[in-house]
């Protein structure tokens, strides 16, 4: 198995340990439900996407994503895996 492949999988995270601020690349979307669908027909892998706000009460992240704000419930950012 290719040792290169192997690293690039280990620095990829949830969106959701990420911190406010920072640029990260969407790299996949897990999980089989609609938000997945949604989120890949409008192109959102291989592209940045910053968190803007996390309201730790309600558990809604503020993602601004190709120019664009977004907001996402806690458990369909925690699908989303990125990379710095």
């Amino acid at each position: 198995m290719d040792c290169s492949y192997l690293f690039i999988m280990d620095n990829l995270f949830s969106l959701s340990n990420g911190e406010t601020g920072i640029n990260y690349i969407i790299k996949s979307i897990e999980g089989s439900n609609k938000i997945k669908r949604r989120l890949l027909d409008l192109g959102f892998v291989n592209t940045s996407v910053k968190i803007l706000k996390r309201s730790t009460l309600r558990g809604v992240f503020l993602l601004e994503i190709r120019h664009f704000v977004l907001a996402l419930k806690r458990k369909e950012v925690e699908k989303i895996m990125v990379a710095k």
